[in-house]
């Protein structure tokens, strides 16, 4: 075999001799575009065309023809499929039209084979499309002579992936024969051998596959990535690799920079051994390890639900009972009663998170319209099983769609924690974590956290805005008489689109209202707490998420006030004008959340900048059920671990009980990462772990959940700008059911009030008494209101309410010297 050294030197001296036809131009302007591809500016002219080569190396000869075209009058911008070298690694030769030269000398020249779409840059003599290609000028040139095949079981990564094979002839020459097989004709490389009538085990012959992936992260930063390997998993030196590479993507000129070299799992040692070659090459790598090629069916969630299936287009708001098809990543996601996607998930995607805390099926399924038995379903009302390793589909009656929902849903009405008498903005070492009923569950929970003993910093300082501020506002501009109009209006409650509408126009009035000045001069304080000049997150902290069986995760809305937007009061009203977005009105009403019970508290701290990792975990393992550890995901600077596009984050599990710096599983790497390698340092896992486990135990404790085997928390953190970690959130995981204390059963004596909210009058129905008092407190347990009434013979009494001023109230009976339960009302 002939030695890299003598290839390159040859090369490089045909290509000098060539060079003696030709008048080298001057690259007037370099740059690189958005695909990291590199455009060079040259002088031109329509009689002359145009040669870039390019060198591997500053010491090194021009050895590779990368790109050939015609000159245009005035200026020519000639550019490469792969990605830029500096400017200095390329030169572009200028020849005549009238006196072409044949470049890749087989015997036709230039001008002649741009002309008829040929491979100027190819010795390959062009063949008949039925067995192959010597060029791929464009993609669906490439899908002309690709196959996607069912099951290839020697070759697992093949399964379900589109691709084609390419056999390179006279590979260690001056004169390399590269063609694209036609795999719809030829399966293996030797049948395509026979039909040219050479020995595809030759010693000068090269040989593999090209695939693509379009769910896959590419070199250039997009989505759909091209990979290039050799058969039966063979490993090659750099060189071989090298050339291979810049000979497919001279020949395949509608690439974009996402041409990579597949590494395999058999080959990863090798390429470890050579790492530093690759690295300080434009061979990019794709490892078989990080792909999801091979996965055809992945239940993420499951369950099993009814629902009308539907194909969920781009912008599109489905129903609660629609089990829905996403062939994208949806922005958002309100409740729906299952789903399937065409396109890999993570399983800490906020799609999937709220699959696990709405209880309905969710996976993933390769091409789902191809399969009929999925595809004839759509727009009909179906059964839908998500199992580990297959699924279950079947068309549904109507009457079993509607038994299915009514029993999920609560069949009473459910009334979130609330309590109005934390009147002040308060900082986050101010607030515990019984104040959740006034702060919010997120706020109360990363206060908390101040408490653990970790290292400053861990978690963010900041502070707390109450619900009472939400409801001050709220009261000022009459928005709880609005939304008693909206709730009224039976096209609202039965038009979805008209309901999509007036929603909006109601946060829109939200965003615009003023505020008691009062008010206005608090937030001004708050801002005035933060250094100028940085930008302050402004985080949802409601009272119906991030509790106990319902974490609420997408439903609301955290904004970034940036600091040339002016007053904090400005996102603060978009915060709580997406306490009425769609997804999450109809979340409660699914559940029968009362609306004038729900209520926005806001948590305020320095926005984070420049972040290095960011990434979620859990203290158990609910992705894979294994015990004793916890799951771990993880991303490179800013990119989404529960909205991914493309990238998939690091996996980890975690061993609970062990203290040591290398107590992980590697489930995956990053997909952003060339090479495979943690994201995160030992000592920043170790101290990852230990916080994780404090977490675990002190709110174990404070939610009442030790022993429970549901109970988990669910943490966000980052790697800082300053490599610090940084825990940014805290909350119940999705599935923990909480265990129900006993309580003793009140006197026989509970009542009903109607209309809630009120506005004039309270209607109250006790059946069960005879003479009552009716005695109504504010939340500080102030009483405002008594009355000593006789229940007429339907035992509904009637309550003026006029004197009582807005707000939250709660009610008691006292019939017999007995107190009921209390009951908590809406006073608009």
């Amino acid at each position: 075999m002939i030695s890299a050294r003598v290839l390159f030197f040859s090369i490089h001296c045909m290509l000098a001799a060539m060079a003696g036809f030709a008048q080298e131009v001057t690259i007037e302007n370099y740059s690189v575009d958005e695909n990291g591809k590199v455009n060079l500016l040259i002088n031109s002219s329509i009689d002359k065309y145009y040669l870039l080569q390019v060198k591997h190396h500053p010491d090194s000869g021009f050895s590779v023809n990368s790109a050939i075209c015609f000159g245009q009058n005035g200026t020519t911008l000639i550019s490469e499929s792969l990605g830029a070298y500096p400017a200095e690694y390329y030169r572009i030769l200028e020849y005549n039209m009238n006196a072409p030269v044949d470049i890749d000398t087989d015997g036709i020249n230039d001008v002649i084979e741009m002309q008829s779409s040929g491979a100027p840059l190819n010795a390959a003599v062009e063949i008949p499309l039925e067995h192959g290609a010597v060029i791929l000028n464009t993609f669906d040139a490439y899908h002309s002579v690709s196959v996607e095949e069912n099951g290839t079981p020697w070759v697992s990564y093949l399964d379900h992936v589109e691709y084609t094979k390419f056999i390179i002839l006279d590979f260690y020459t001056n004169e390399p024969k590269l063609f694209f097989i036609n795999s719809n004709t030829y399966n293996l490389h030797e049948d395509f051998a026979n039909y040219l009538g050479i020995d595809n085990m030759a010693p000068s012959v090269e040989k593999g596959q090209i695939l693509y992936n379009p769910s896959v992260l590419s070199n250039n930063g997009t989505l759909g990535c091209f990979a290039f390997n050799f058969s039966n998993n063979e490993t090659k030196d750099f060189e071989v690799i090298q050339r291979t590479h810049e000979l497919l993507a001279a020949n395949m000129p509608f690439l974009e920079n996402n041409l990579s070299y597949f590494i395999t799992a058999n080959n990863e040692t090798d390429y470890q051994n050579n790492i530093s070659l690759f690295q300080n090459s434009r061979v990019p790598v794709l490892f078989e390890t990080d792909v999801y090629a091979g996965i055809d069916y992945w239940g993420l969630n499951q369950t099993e639900g009814y629902g009308y299936f539907r194909l969920l287009m781009p912008g599109e708001i489905p129903d609660s009972k629609d089990i829905v098809l996403c062939e994208s990543i949806p922005n958002s996601l309100p409740r729906v009663g299952g789903i399937i996607s065409s396109f890999i998930q993570t399983p800490l995607s906020h799609v999937n998170l709220r699959a696990i805390h709405d209880h309905v099926p969710n996976a993933f399924i390769r091409d789902p319209l191809l399969i009929d038995t999925i595809a004839n379903l759509l727009n009909h009302y179906i059964y839908f099983k998500a199992g580990q390793s297959t699924y279950e589909i079947r068309e549904a009656s109507i009457e079993e769609v509607n038994a299915w929902y009514e029993n999920m849903r609560p069949s009473t009405e459910q009334i979130p924690p609330l309590n109005l008498t934390h009147q002040a903005i308060l900082s986050l070492d101010e607030i515990h974590f019984h104040m959740h009923d006034g702060y919010g569950a997120k706020t109360a929970n990363l206060a908390t956290m101040h408490t653990f003993g970790f290292v400053d910093g861990t978690v963010p300082d900041g502070f707390g805005i109450p619900f009472y501020f939400y409801f001050e506002f709220m009261k000022y501009n009459g928005f709880f008489e609005q939304i008693q109009i909206l709730l009224s209006d039976e096209d609202f409650l039965t038009n979805r689109d008209y309901r999509a509408a007036r929603l909006a126009e109601f946060q829109d009035a939200i965003r615009s209202a003023d505020m008691p000045s009062w008010m206005y001069d608090q937030f001004t304080a708050l801002q005035n707490q933060f250094p100028p000049g940085y930008a302050i997150r402004c985080r949802s902290s409601t009272n119906n998420e991030d509790l106990p069986g319902f974490s609420g995760a997408g439903l609301y809305d955290s904004k970034t006030h940036q600091p040339d937007e002016g007053h904090i009061s400005k996102t603060i009203l978009e915060v709580y004008a997406s306490l009425w977005n769609l997804r999450a009105f109809e979340a409660r009403e699914f559940y029968r959340v009362n609306h004038f019970y729900t209520a926005m508290g806001i948590l305020c701290h320095l926005n984070f900048e420049d972040e290095r990792v960011n990434g979620v975990g859990v203290s158990a393992d609910p992705i894979y059920n294994t015990t004793s550890t916890f799951y771990i995901n993880s991303q490179l600077s800013d990119v989404l671990i529960t909205n991914p596009e493309g990238a998939y984050p690091e996996e980890l599990l975690m061993k609970h009980d062990t203290a040591s710096a290398n107590n992980y599983l590697v489930i995956q790497y990053s997909g952003l990462l060339s090479v495979d390698s943690l994201l995160m340092t030992s000592a920043q896992l170790f101290q990852l772990h230990s916080y994780l486990t404090v977490i675990h135990n002190q709110f174990a404790v404070l939610y009442r959940a030790e022993g429970n085997p549901s109970f988990a928390m669910d943490i966000e953190y980052k790697i800082d700008a300053e490599n610090n970690l940084v825990i940014k959130q805290a909350r119940p995981w999705v599935s923990y059911v909480p265990v129900e204390f006993e309580t003793p059963e009140p006197e026989d004596c509970s009542f009903k009030l109607f209309p809630v909210p009120a506005i004039d009058y309270l209607h109250i129905d006790c059946l069960a008494c005879d003479s009552i008092t009716i005695q109504i407190s504010d939340l500080a347990g102030r009483i405002v209101s008594e009355q000593s009434v006789y229940l007429a013979s339907d035992g509904i009494v009637h309550i003026d309410l006029q004197s009582l001023n807005p707000g939250i109230y709660v009610a008691h009976a006292i019939s017999n010297n007995s107190i009921c339960s209390g009951v908590q009302f809406v006073k608009l």
